[in-house]
């Protein structure tokens, strides 16, 4: 099984590393145990900065072959047995944003994925979260959609508000996806998707990625459930198939003592309910699939709800494996 989304993770990796030097290990010690409870064998991990890459990299190369470092799909499915497959996307919000020319030695290093923006406006685009206005996409963000379009490095549409969604959608001929997202349909809120945003996901032949968050799991963030996540699954199975489900599982695997200033970051007026709310929303997953190494009882519910074996091996990382080798097929050079 594959998560396409266990960026929180590295707020634990900048912490340790911060505090125990290069040789922390934080990955293979503090995670990795917890994500073989749940049957992932890869994952896709966020970076915004180059130190932060760097960490990682070290975090590979000193596991002692427990974790590889993969780029497509065919270095995922002919890793070492035993090994677990991390694939690194990059927040583009931070330091990258505007540097065309790391967008091109990023590429070449491996990195899968390029996202937008992390909620709030910046640079290159309007977030989820903005209260006021619906912007979309600055001349930035429409410069560098066309760098990314040269590149096979898929675009992530996860963050941002609909404008900037639809403005993608209309600029870019790319390969695209949603990483974590779920259905405004069965929760309305900003950073969920409209039927007409999975629909044309879809119709590009991405996927969206389910989302553990609470918050958008259920209006009410504490009464959420597995069998709320299991009613956006279905929305989206029976909206587009399968084939255009993954996982997008967006627990928090950092520091407590992080969480409450990355949720006020995100939310700095309370008007998505975020602000304050950090330790209380975010701290878990819902009942039933509290964290990670819980994740065989979604596998369970989504057989409950009827998706056959075939449809499960699909939702679980069939999709998103599918969609990465379409943009990113081992036998082209990165930067060609």
């Amino acid at each position: 099984m594959i998560n396409n989304y266990v960026g929180p993770a590295v707020g634990n990796v900048l912490a340790l590393h911060a505090t125990q030097g290069h040789g922390a290990n934080v990955l293979r010690k503090h995670h990795l145990p917890r994500w073989r409870d749940g049957g992932l064998t890869g994952a896709v991990m966020q970076v915004s900065d180059w130190a932060t890459l760097g960490m990682l990299l070290s975090e590979v190369t000193q596991s002692e072959g427990e974790l590889t470092f993969v780029r497509n799909r065919a270095e995922f499915e002919n890793r070492p047995a035993g090994s677990f497959g991390l694939f690194i996307s990059v927040e583009g919000y931070q330091s990258f944003a505007g540097d065309f020319d790391a967008l091109y030695a990023l590429s070449e290093l491996g990195i899968t994925a390029f996202t937008f923006t992390h909620n709030v406006q910046n640079v290159l685009c309007t977030g989820a979260n903005e209260r006021f206005g619906e912007g979309g996409l600055t001349h930035l963000g429409k410069a560098t959609l066309e760098e990314l379009e040269k590149l096979p490095v898929l675009v992530d549409l996860v963050h941002m508000s609909r404008a900037s969604f639809w403005d993608a959608l209309d600029l870019y001929s790319g390969d695209l996806f949603v990483s974590h997202s779920n259905a405004d349909a069965v929760n309305p809120h900003p950073r969920n998707l409209t039927d007409d945003q999975i629909k044309a996901v879809a119709e590009r032949g991405g996927v969206v990625g389910l989302n553990s968050y609470r918050g958008y799991v259920h209006r009410v963030a504490g009464e959420a459930t597995l069998e709320h996540l299991l009613d956006h699954a279905m929305h989206t199975y029976n909206l587009v198939g399968p084939e255009h489900l993954s996982l997008g599982l967006d627990f928090w695997e950092g520091p407590m003592e992080m969480l409450a200033g990355v949720m006020d970051s995100v939310d700095p007026d309370g008007s998505h309910g975020l602000h304050g709310t950090g330790t209380s929303i975010y701290s878990q997953g819902p009942v039933g699939l509290e964290h990670i190494g819980h994740l065989g009882n979604l596998v369970e519910g989504l057989a409950g709800r009827g998706l056959t074996p075939a449809e499960i091996d699909l939702v679980t990382g069939g999709s998103y494996l599918r969609l990465l080798e379409r943009a990113r097929p081992a036998t082209v050079p990165a930067t060609h």
